[in-house]
């Protein structure tokens, strides 16, 4: 495919992004300010001549006597296999300049990022800065922020891919798309918003309660027998996939695809195939519309994902699927019996260098893991999220020869 083809086709994928955010509900009993969005429109300058821009966004107030815009937002696209160009950038600094007036926005969007130069002289210039993945059939629509700039930052630089959301960065901030438009006077529309909801931990319980009410009583292999009743018509497929991934979830396919690793680990096993059922309950809009595979790591590693809505998620499966597994009242219970055997009196277990303590906690994990068929990581995760266990961040040296000198 050649290079012009390629930015066609990216630059109708944008268009059609920004388009799906706009608002376009017309109310007929009241006048409002309202947003339209153009491809290659060409806008007049103080020399007469006329510069057509990739995209733009007029916003217009009807109670304004003044039938043009009341603000712009002009969209420049780069599909390049590399960062933009400094050449690209001036001479959209250049054309901005020419149409500019205090109401015109800069927003320049590539796949690839760009150099700490380009970064540096757009938020002098507020121009704002977007990155898109290339990878993506979608990217979504969400007001939460990617927060972390060391996660973000590598990311507007071209050295890691972008995710599922965009990485916008204006004056000097990470930001999100919407909140990008709204503060230059965009009309944003609701109707393709994704949002995660917060649900809280009692939520869950009540959820997974709910699920052992309707479908219970359940075997061993409580989360295969529960996908098959309430999904039957998913099916189950083990294959090789890269280090540290357990399964995907193909939602739209109706296939969950488990690792070889794990084929005969029931405790893991059991773990990812609940974690996934914890995505069709919990995100199911925004997985069979909106990401074509969800991949489910193992419990023990930790995700360093540029998307935070894919970070909450994550973090919901996981709680979902610990519940799940292990009922609240029967594994508080199964847990006070133990305490009790242990002479763990104070009803929390310092999980620290002392072998005592040590011996306590795999004894524990290790019932537990066999009563419920999860592994000792699942235990010991329950265990620290009901602060039934106690692990210090960094554990000193049991012995003098531990020690580096």
């Amino acid at each position: 495919m050649n290079t012009t083809v390629i930015g066609i086709e990216f630059e109708d994928k944008v268009f059609d992004y920004f388009s799906s955010l706009l608002e376009k509900d017309e109310l007929n009993f009241a006048p409002k300010k309202y947003s339209k969005i153009f491809k290659h429109k060409r806008y007049s300058t103080d020399t007469s001549r006329k510069i057509e821009f990739d995209i733009t966004i007029e916003t217009y107030n009807p109670l304004s006597d003044d039938k043009n815009w009341s603000s712009l937002i002009v969209i420049e696209c780069k599909s390049y296999g590399r960062k933009v160009d400094i050449s690209d950038f001036d001479e959209f600094e250049s054309k901005l300049k020419n149409v500019s007036n205090s109401a015109v926005k800069g927003i320049l969007v590539t796949k690839k990022g760009f150099s700490i130069h380009q970064i540096e002289k757009a938020r002098k210039e507020h121009i704002a800065l977007v990155v898109l993945s290339d990878t993506r059939d979608h990217w979504i629509v969400s007001r939460d922020i990617n927060r972390e700039p060391e996660d973000m930052m590598p990311i507007l630089l071209g050295d890691s891919e972008a995710g599922i959301q965009p990485v916008v960065y204006d004056n000097g901030i990470f930001d999100d798309i919407i909140n990008l438009l709204e503060k230059n006077g965009v009309q944003i529309s609701n109707k393709n918003i994704i949002d995660i909801p917060r649900l809280k931990k009692e939520q869950l319980l009540d959820i997974t309660s709910n699920i052992h009410k309707e479908y219970g009583p359940l075997g061993d292999d409580i989360a295969g027998e529960l996908l098959f009743k309430k999904f039957p018509d998913f099916r189950i497929d083990f294959e090789q996939h890269p280090k540290g991934i357990l399964g995907l979830l193909y939602a739209r396919k109706r296939i969950l695809s488990l690792s070889y690793e794990i084929i005969n680990d029931i405790h893991r096993r059991n773990f990812t195939i609940a974690h996934e059922i914890g995505h069709l309950i919990l995100h199911i809009p925004l997985i069979e519309n909106k990401i074509e595979e969800l991949a489910d790591y193992d419990i023990e590693v930790q995700l360093s994902s540029c998307d935070e809505i894919i970070r909450l998620m994550e973090t919901q499966a996981n709680k979902f699927a610990s519940y799940l597994l292990l009922p609240e009242k029967s594994f508080i219970k199964e847990i006070d019996l133990l305490f009790k055997k242990h002479n763990i009196t104070k009803g929390i277990l310092y999980l620290d260098n002392q072998p005592c303590n040590i011996n306590n906690f795999n004894m524990i994990s290790s019932h537990i893991s066999r009563k419920f068929n999860v592994s000792k990581a699942v235990v010991k995760y329950r265990m620290l999220e009901n602060s039934l266990l106690i692990e210090p961040k960094a554990r000193t040296p049991r012995r003098i020869r531990d020690i580096n000198i």
